[in-house]
This record gives structure tokens, C-alpha cells and sequence, in this order.
């Protein structure tokens, strides 16, 4: 190889490192703020809040009592973050019945081991006869912090004696746009619908 040839082969590794670099500054430029900013999380707009409208079911059978209802919200893990009612008998022989409410129990206890906060004392009030009711969410959790935009579960959990056991869990997108969402009822909880909302 002579001379001219060394420097036409030096030249084109100069030029193919220089377009290497070149493609990575462009990528860092292009992905670094990208990157950063799918790392931000925007806040629940303070404005909004989340309206619950459900339907406890008539039953007609003199034996059925009112049911135990659980309404809450989880993350898109499945962690509780808010409970917004929790309907149950308030005797003490109605307390060995809330772990029929299963999966809110179970949420309810890990958050009493983690935080020491016990929603039966604070949450809990007594069974609903049937009828339609309405729970608002603010968008905070249980410990009264506004939470991230994002992906939620609304949770109404219902069980009744000489009844069935039911689960509703509806998934939401909670972001700068409102909507309206119908909810298919089922035996306990004949319907339910969600409108993320401007504060009424």
C-alpha cells in the first residue's frame, strides 16, 4: 500500500468515526429529553375529581341481608391508594364478616402493617339498604396526598349473607381530558358508572 492509498483508507475510518459520533449526539440529543420526561410524572389536576354513582340491588328474599360494600381505587399494580366507603354491620358480631370482602380486606391489612392507618375505624359506616348512592374521589390517597395522572382501578367489592360475593374492577385513564364510563352491574351491584369531572 502506498502512501495515497494509507492516507484515502485513514480518511474514510476519520469520516466513518466522525458520522458515529455524530449519530450519537444526535441520538442523545433526541432520547436524553425524551427520556427525562417520560420520568416526570404530571399531577392530578386538583380541579378534577372522580364521581362513583352505584346501585345496591333489590333482592327479594326475606332472608338476604344488606351486603358488605367496599369502594376504593388501586394503582395500575394493583395497590390499594384510596378507599371511599366501606359499608359494613358495626356490631362486633359483624366484624368477623369483613374478611369476606376479600380483596379490600386483604389491601386494608397490608396498609394497617405498613402505615398503621386502620380504614375500619376511620372509613367504615354502616350496611346501605337498597338504592343508588354516589362516592366522590379527589384524587389523593389514604394518606391525603394528591396522586400521579395515569392508569387507576375502581373497585366495588360487595358480599352478602345468604347472597353471592362480587367484584367489580374497571379500569380508568386519568389525564387532562374528562369522560363518562359506564360500569356492567352484576347480582349485589346492579350497575355503576364513573365521570372524571370538574370539581361540581
Amino acid at each position: 500500500m502506498d502512501e495515497r492509498d494509507t492516507i484515502l483508507t485513514n480518511s474514510r475510518i476519520s469520516r466513518r468515526s466522525l458520522l458515529g459520533q455524530a449519530g450519537v449526539l444526535l441520538l442523545s440529543a433526541v432520547a436524553g429529553p425524551a427520556m427525562a420526561f417520560k420520568g416526570l410524572a404530571t399531577k392530578w389536576d386538583s380541579k378534577k375529581e372522580i364521581l362513583i354513582s352505584l346501585t345496591v340491588a333489590t333482592i327479594e328474599d326475606r332472608r338476604v341481608h344488606r351486603p358488605y360494600v367496599a369502594v376504593w381505587i388501586e394503582d395500575d399494580k394493583g395497590k390499594m391508594v384510596r378507599t371511599l366507603a366501606v359499608w359494613v354491620q358495626q356490631t362486633q358480631k359483624g366484624s368477623k364478616w369483613y374478611p369476606d370482602l376479600k380483596r379490600w380486606y386483604r389491601g386494608a391489612m397490608d396498609l394497617m402493617d405498613s402505615s398503621k392507618v386502620d380504614l375500619l375505624k376511620t372509613v367504615s359506616s354502616a350496611t346501605k339498604a337498597a338504592g343508588s348512592y354516589k362516592l366522590v374521589w379527589d384524587g389523593k390517597d389514604d394518606k391525603k396526598s394528591l396522586v400521579n395522572q395515569g392508569k387507576y382501578y375502581v373497585c366495588i367489592e360487595a358480599a352478602r349473607e345468604h347472597g353471592t360475593y362480587q367484584l367489580i374492577r374497571q379500569a380508568v385513564s386519568v389525564g387532562s381530558k374528562t369522560f363518562t364510563q359506564d360500569v356492567k352491574g352484576n347480582v349485589e351491584i346492579s350497575g355503576a358508572s364513573i365521570e372524571y369531572r370538574k370539581k361540581a
